[in-house]
């Protein structure tokens, strides 16, 4: 697992990255759906999507904070979010990783890759 530190400093590089906040479709979506989830108090779902948001927030460790539909700013779980995102268009092993190590176990890694990943794809299906 990455340490402390390298995890800390590469944060404060990425946050103000993400200061100049852009509107994002899959933000939104991911935005939609934790707040549909919220509502309907959703434990589990088959839709790829719904399932990577329900799933998060264990794989974390912590409560992920989604911003309601529609807000400018962005929340540091949905920067990093999207920075996974980012990562996995880029091709970029490295720092996908790093993200993932970051903030959880090889394990949990795993699985949030896998859920991730599903949930990509299905919106990419929907387009």
């Amino acid at each position: 697992m990455a340490t402390a530190q390298a995890a800390n400093a590469y944060w404060a590089r990425l946050w103000v990255q993400h200061m100049c906040v852009e509107y994002s479709p899959l933000l939104e979506t991911l935005r939609i759906v934790s707040a549909h989830v919220q509502q309907a108090g959703l434990t589990q779902s088959e839709d790829p999507v719904a399932d990577f948001v329900i799933t998060l927030p264990r794989l974390l460790g912590k409560k992920v904070q989604f911003e309601a539909p529609g807000e400018d700013r962005r929340s540091f779980d949905e920067s990093w979010i999207l920075s996974l995102s980012h990562a996995l268009d880029l091709a970029d092993a490295d720092n996908y990783r790093f993200l993932l190590l970051s903030r959880m176990s090889r394990e949990k890694a795993s699985e949030c890759h896998f859920r991730l990943r599903q949930a990509l794809t299905r919106l990419e299906d929907i387009g």
